[in-house]
């Protein structure tokens, strides 16, 4: 099964939806939580071994280079620095930010010129298997990333194990499935706390996905930065 998570509009993109969940100006966020979370990110696009164009790598590697210019102990004695690549950033955040404002006004307007003129049919071609960009999908990609590293660093310590490879989407549909015949709402953390390999762990949430699209599970998070949990549409408890 062939799937597919549409990008951002760019790296800037992704940037500007990190640092609006923090809900305050853009040179008051916490940037190194921001840049964690970018690369958290990209790592996750990376081991599911989906494609991440070489403008999201460039801006990472830029990112980690203010991450270690951060980490970096203050020199007693300031020299006058030339270029300062956090306020370059922000600033360029701040003019997306700007224009991505302007972009949606004129989409609204030209929306609503478009509902007194007729327009000709247009043919709906929907892909096989394709994730909305809207702020459930993010925001539980971004999650995963998240519950990903945090796996990552516990496999670490963990004797070694020899992964399989013989997982599959549909029968971790069912596994999923099967997790709910107990109850409605399931945290998204503890889903993927038996996970024992990365294969298992991305094979999982391939699956929490095609649920999630096909209209088996929804995903439910009442503020930003809150867990995040999965509810089951029809819910029969077994007797």
């Amino acid at each position: 099964m062939d799937i597919k998570i549409k990008d951002f509009e760019g790296p800037l993109d992704l940037l500007l939806h990190l640092v609006s969940k923090y809900q305050v100006d853009i040179y008051d966020v916490p940037i190194t939580e921001v840049i964690e979370q970018y690369l958290a990110y990209i790592a996750t696009l990376q081991a599911m071994r989906l494609e991440v164009a070489g403008d999201y790598m460039l801006m990472a590697s830029q990112l980690m280079l203010i991450k270690s210019r951060k980490l970096l102990p203050k020199v007693v004695a300031e020299q006058e620095v030339n270029d300062d690549p956090e306020l370059d950033l922000l600033n360029q955040l701040e003019e997306y930010r700007k224009f991505k404002l302007l972009s949606q006004k004129l989409s609204e307007q030209h929306d609503l010129r478009a509902q007194h003129f007729s327009k000709p049919r247009q043919e709906l071609i929907f892909e096989e298997v394709s994730l909305k960009r809207d702020k459930t999908s993010i925001d539980l990609f971004l999650a995963f990333s998240q519950i990903m590293a945090q796996k990552k660093e516990s496999f670490k310590q963990n004797h070694a194990t020899i992964e399989a490879d013989d997982y599959k989407i549909e029968d971790m549909m069912a596994y999923i499935e099967r997790q709910f015949s107990d109850t409605r709402t399931l945290c998204l953390q503890q889903l993927f706390q038996a996970s024992q390999s990365m294969s298992e762990l991305i094979t999982m949430f391939l699956a929490t996905l095609e649920l999630v699209k096909i209209q088996v599970l929804t995903v439910v998070q009442e503020e930003n930065f809150s867990q995040i949990y999965l509810q089951k549409e029809t819910y029969e408890p077994t007797s």
